[in-house]
Order: C-alpha cells, then structure tokens, then sequence
C-alpha cells in the first residue's frame, strides 16, 4: 500500500514543505471519491428508472427492514440529515410510498413505515441495486470482497478517530491578503455650490 503523504521540496524561494496529501493513497480521499462517485451515479439511475432520488431508496431499505419507526431514528440509522429525511418523507408520503401512524406511547412522535406501493418499489429497486452491486465487485475475487467488507466495517467502527484531539501547527507565512492595508484617509467634503 502506498504512502498517503510524500516529500516535496518547493523551487521558489520559501520554506520547505515536509509532506503534501498524495491524493491517489490518502484513504479519506479515495473513500470520498468512492461514495460521491457511486452516490451521484446511482441518484441519476433511481430517478430515471424508479423516479426516486438516492435519499429517498435509502430511507426505504431502512423502512423495509425496520418498519413503524420515527425519522428521528431513520436519521441516526442512515446518517442522514433531519431536513433531508423530512422532505423526502413528506414527498413519499404525498405520493403513497409510506404510511405514517400517531406513536400509542407518545402523542408526538410519528412512525413512519412503507406502504404496500412502497414495498413494491423497494422489492423492484432492490433486485437492480443488488444486480449492480454484482457488477461493480465483479472484479473482486471472493475473499477481496469479504475482506473489502470486513474493512470497511472497520472504518466505520472507527470514525469517532476523527474526533480525536489533534495538534493544530502555527501559521508559518501570513498571506499577503491577511495583512491589512495602511489606513485611508476620507476624501474632503466637497463645498456647496451656492
């Protein structure tokens, strides 16, 4: 496995930079690239065959295997953002693809499960979402792809590293645009012309 940092010394007068972020081996980069790839691919081929965006296929694989829950946990579960979930919820409810029940418990909260419309959106969706899961793995051997999922269960068990305290360098060189501009002084007022 590649370094994700590397060695370069600048020509022009300067300091000397000690690593640069190399972006073909910097994990969180290529993990980037990864899922904004695959997200803007697969939002642009639900919509045009299924007519739903990747926010709402991935509220419905959740509802699927989870129903009767409230968007609070639908948010906390798909790590999704709660105004995001709210319109997607509100659109999917608009066009029948979820029921949306009082709790018995608890007056305000609202559970939200897939209506049988939405069942069968979903049953649709998820043979073409496993089918192109299968295509972009197909180059994996059978341990690759385990190993690959091991992995990124891993990763993910391990993003509150992330959070970790980290020292912060001091700025080395102020830009020249930080400095501020001597102060001016306010053009005289222009006399009235009488």
């Amino acid at each position: 496995m590649g370094r994700a940092t590397k060695a370069v010394e600048i020509r022009e007068p300067g300091p000397v930079r000690q690593e640069v972020i190399d972006p073909q081996a910097y994990v969180p980069a290529l993990l980037t690239t990864l899922s904004n790839s695959l997200t803007r691919n697969a939002s642009t081929f639900y919509r045009r065959h299924f007519g739903v965006g990747i926010t709402d296929w991935r509220i419905m694989y959740r509802l699927s295997s989870e129903p009767w829950v409230t968007a609070h946990h639908i948010c906390n579960a798909a790590h999704l953002d709660k105004g995001v979930v709210s319109r997607s919820l509100a659109w999917m409810e608009k066009r029948g693809l979820v029921l949306v029940r009082g709790d018995e418990t608890d007056a305000r909260r609202r559970l939200i499960a897939l209506s049988p419309a939405g069942l069968d959106l979903h049953d649709r969706i998820t043979q073409v979402a496993l089918e192109r899961e299968r295509n972009f793995l197909a180059h994996l051997t059978e341990e690759e792809r385990a190993a690959t999922v091991h992995l990124l269960k891993k990763l993910i068990g391990n993003l509150r590293a992330f959070s970790k305290p980290v020292s912060i360098p001091p700025v080395a060189v102020v830009p020249s645009e930080a400095v501020p501009a001597p102060a001016r002084s306010k053009p005289a007022a222009r006399a009235a012309v009488p």
